[in-house]
C-alpha cells in the first residue's frame, strides 16, 4: 500500500497519488486518441478526498447501496478503514488541498499532464510519459492498494461531475463541509459496509 506522508508531506507522493487517480477515475472520451479525463478541479478534489479517506468511501458505497470488501478500499484489513492517506482541510466548496497548486503546477511542467488550455474548464490528462509512470505504479506492488481504491472509486462515481459529486459529499457528510475554513477533515469509525452488490459487479 502506498504509505502516507511524513507531517511535511512530500510533493511526490501527492504527484503519485494524483497520476494514479487521473489515469484510472478519468472518463474515456468519444476521440479514442484522447486519453482518459478528469473534468474540472472540483471534481478532481472531490475524487482524491475519497482516494485520502476510505473510510468515507465505504460510507459513500454504503449510500449507494454498494457492498465493497477490504480489498475494493484498497485496505489490508478492516481497522484499516480509518487510515487517513493524507489529510485536507475544509475549504469555501469542500474538502480542498493547497498542494493542488503545487502539485499540479510540477506535473504540467514535468509533462505528466496536459498544459491548461483556454477554456473555462480544467481537463486533466495523463501524457505520454504520465502514462508510463502510472504503468510503472501498476507494475509495481506496492501501489496495488491505491490502484484499487481509484478503481472502486470509478465504478461509484463514474456518472458524476464536479457539481454533483460536490453535492454527494455535502449530503452525505455534513460534518466534512461544516469544519471552519482551514480547519482538517478527521476520520470517523465505521460499521461494514454491506449491499446487495459488490463494487467489482457490473451495473
Amino acid at each position: 500500500m502506498l504509505k502516507s506522508p511524513p507531517p511535511t508531506e512530500n510533493l511526490a507522493y501527492h504527484v503519485g497519488r494524483l497520476i494514479i487517480l487521473i489515469g484510472h477515475c478519468g472518463k474515456p472520451q468519444a476521440n479514442p486518441n484522447k486519453p482518459p479525463t478528469i473534468t474540472g478541479r472540483t471534481l478532481l478534489a472531490k475524487l482524491d478526498f475519497f482516494m485520502r479517506y476510505p473510510n468515507y468511501l465505504q460510507r459513500a458505497a454504503i449510500k449507494l447501496d454498494i457492498a465493497c470488501t477490504v480489498e475494493d478500499l484498497g485496505i489490508s484489513k478492516p481497522d484499516d478503514v480509518n487510515t487517513i492517506e493524507s489529510r485536507m482541510v475544509r475549504y469555501l466548496y469542500g474538502p480542498w488541498d493547497s498542494v493542488y497548486y503545487v502539485a499540479l503546477a510540477y506535473m504540467v511542467g514535468k509533462g505528466l499532464i496536459e498544459p491548461p488550455r483556454a477554456s473555462k474548464v480544467d481537463l486533466f490528462r495523463l501524457t505520454p510519459k504520465g502514462t508510463t509512470i502510472l504503468g510503472m505504479f501498476e507494475a509495481d506492488p506496492d501501489f496495488s492498494d491505491l490502484i484499487r481504491r481509484a478503481n472502486t472509486i470509478y465504478k461509484l462515481f463514474n456518472a458524476y461531475n464536479g457539481s454533483r459529486l460536490k453535492l454527494f459529499i455535502y449530503d452525505s457528510f455534513p460534518e466534512v463541509v461544516n469544519r471552519q475554513l482551514g480547519e482538517a477533515a478527521g476520520n470517523l469509525r465505521l460499521r461494514p459496509a454491506r449491499g446487495p452488490k459488490n463494487c467489482g459487479e457490473g451495473d
